[in-house]
């Protein structure tokens, strides 16, 4: 995802959790035009630097459990490992994130239990790449 993409999904994140409103985004925006979204709020004392913190923590895990549950969703299709153990690693992952703040990634969890190989995880990895590189605007489909 492109730097707007990100920017977007933060203020999305950022509204829904009630840490800003959209109205105060275009505030920052206008005042300070080209600057970093999250630095701008942060300096107009919208947001404290933890909660910008925190708030890109959001953005990377939604980015990376979005794209793990795609990934799943390959490893099951692909015969590499039951769909009960996928679903499990996925619930472990969220559980862990709403402990940790951190986002252990689905691979991770799987190999580490022994259910994956390394190189299925690459080769679902790897399908998971074409395949977002197929959906991706602009491109031809032959």
């Amino acid at each position: 995802m492109d730097a707007a993409g990100r920017e977007q999904l933060f203020v999305q994140i950022g509204v829904q959790q009630r840490l800003f409103t959209r109205e105060q985004v275009e505030d920052v925006r206008r005042g300070a035009p080209g600057a970093a979204l999250a630095e701008a709020l942060v300096a107009r004392g919208v947001l404290a630097r933890e909660q910008a913190r925190g708030l890109e923590r959001a953005v990377v895990y939604r980015l990376g459990r979005d794209e793990d549950k795609r990934i799943a969703q390959i490893i099951v299709d692909s015969g590499y490992c039951p769909e009960a153990r996928v679903q499990e690693a996925l619930r472990r992952q969220k559980d862990l994130y709403a402990r940790s703040g951190d986002l252990v990634r689905l691979g991770t969890l799987l190999m580490g239990d022994g259910a994956l190989t390394d190189s299925q995880h690459i080769a679902a990895a790897k399908i998971f790449q074409i395949e977002r590189t197929n959906l991706r605007p602009g491109t031809l489909e032959v």
